[in-house]
């Protein structure tokens, strides 16, 4: 009897290992989104972007945060998009501390902001003054718990699931994007990816990754919205089902304002105006049905394995802006430098001109991290994602890269292109990953100093609000490294 059984314990056990084996490499995905919008009735909430004392006098739409989490091969990422201005690397690491206590099977957590405009200040770089802060650190820390409870319950939704891939480059992505700066290089491609439940046979979750800065409504508006995501996400959710995800790309110079972005009205006829309601829903829902043309050639490979990177860099802060800034208390003490890898809260007193006396921050570095997560089919890599803490400029992405009379430095190398380094098709980049630093602007085409580029009268946008000229190649080639170890 008791060799019988013995003999049914191991034919058990023969048939149990490979249906392991195929649940460890089966594709899992589970989704959530939670409200983040800030109360404004009762507290004072400074608006992100365009200039100081914006304070907001109603909501339009809701602000989310929304969380794909992806299992295979026993790793589990997890994709977080958060509709904010940005967050410093210092909150994704409290997020991920938090996330750790709740679920330590999470096997690591990307956090990226779509850079909307018109949401709550979580950087503090636009309260009453500039040398005041506009974070509400009770909303930011509550902000903190909520994005990592969402997290956690995407990760506790899992179920398997079957993945659909797609990219797209119509004329039109294009045209939706206004570029003013030379040289005139955008990064049009959208990427979708579709992720739907293998039981039910229901869409879980569609993940977008375009590039444009939301800030269509401009500097007039003065009430809380996602700007063109919310219609994007609306027009996802309601054609095809499941929870959308948007995650904002390469949108260094890239803008939906002026005129150069032009979307007629079906309802007039007439062109939508700039900085209205009706030009980000029309952007948001012409994106949308893009998204639904993509998906009609889609792909949908077996992933059975999450490879995942990342790595911790230094970048030298050359702006004195920022370094006013952390030492005055905007940055709410999530912005700290460093020197020789080491936390430098030392500071110095300096008389300005039109301030006084203020501290000043001296350490030498900004600490950050760069991700890079490959989905694999055996062998293959079918997809890719790859995180930028900051605003990159598309020829830093695509290629491009000029050189100009006036720049700052004229004979510099070029940055690698990150795209020519990707493995894949479906190259997903997540700008402001993780951290935010400013533009990433190359160092050949820098220009901080007069004569300005092309001769200008006056100084182009984009050095005032970037750490340096050095950021775009500590980031990119760290990024390189990443994709190319072995």
């Amino acid at each position: 009897m008791l060799g019988s059984l013995t003999g049914v314990i191991r034919v058990a056990v023969l048939f149990l290992l490979p249906h392991f084996a195929w649940a460890q490499g089966q594709l899992r995905a589970g989704v959530a989104k939670t409200a983040i919008t800030p109360a404004v009735h009762n507290r004072k909430v400074y608006l992100a972007g365009f200039g100081h004392n914006r304070i907001a006098t109603g909501v339009h739409d809701d602000l989310y945060v929304r969380c794909l989490a992806l299992e295979a091969g026993g790793q589990t990422e997890v994709l977080c998009s958060v509709d904010v201005i940005g967050l410093f690397y210092d909150d994704v690491l409290k997020i991920r501390e938090q996330v750790k206590v709740q679920a330590p099977r999470i096997s690591h957590l990307i956090v990226a902001s779509t850079h909307v405009h018109e949401g709550p200040d979580t950087l503090g770089l636009w309260g009453p003054t500039p040398l005041q802060t506009g974070v509400d650190e009770s909303y930011l820390s509550w902000l903190d718990s909520q994005i990592a409870a969402t997290a956690v319950t995407a990760a506790r939704s899992l179920e398997p699931a079957r993945m659909e891939l797609s990219r797209d480059d119509h004329p039109l992505l294009g045209l939706l994007q206004s570029v003013d700066r030379p040289p005139i290089v955008k990064d049009p491609y959208l990427f979708v990816m579709r992720l739907t439940g293998i039981g039910a046979g229901k869409t879980l979750a569609l993940l977008v990754n375009w590039s444009d800065h939301p800030e269509t409504l401009g500097g007039e508006n003065s009430e809380i919205t996602a700007d063109y995501p919310h219609w994007l996400c609306q027009y996802v959710e309601n054609h095809l089902g499941g929870t959308a995800i948007f995650f904002s790309g390469s949108i260094g110079k890239v803008s939906t304002l002026g005129n150069q972005v032009a979307l007629q009205d079906p309802e007039t006829g007439e062109i939508a105006q700039d900085r209205t309601w009706k030009k980000a829903e029309l952007i948001g829902t012409r994106l949308g049905q893009l998204v639904e043309r993509a998906l009609k050639s889609a792909e949908a490979p077996q992933v059975n394995s999450i490879l995942i990177r990342k790595s911790i860099l230094f970048a030298p802060l050359q702006n004195d802006h920022f370094r006013m800034a952390e030492a005055a208390g905007v940055f709410a003490g999530r912005k700290p430098l460093y020197s020789d890898g080491k936390l430098d809260r030392s500071t110095v007193e300096r008389e300005l001109a039109d301030t006084g006396r203020i501290r000043f921050s001296t350490g030498h570095d900004l600490q950050t991290e760069v991700d890079y997560v490959e989905l694999r089919s055996g062998d293959r890599v079918v997809a890719e994602v790859a995180t930028v803490p900051g605003e990159i400029y598309p020829e830093l992405t695509n290629g491009g890269i000029s050189r100009y009379p006036g720049a700052d430095y004229p004979d510099a190398p070029f940055e690698p292109a990150l795209r020519a380094h990707l493995k894949s098709r479906y190259q997903f980049i997540l700008g402001l990953g993780n951290d935010e630093l400013g533009y990433l602007i190359p160092r050949a085409e820098w220009d901080d100093q007069p004569p300005w580029l092309l001769n200008r009268p006056q100084r182009w946008y984009g050095e005032i609000n970037s750490a340096g000229p050095d950021l775009a190649g500590v980031v990119v080639r760290g990024l390189v490294r990443l994709i190319e170890q072995r």
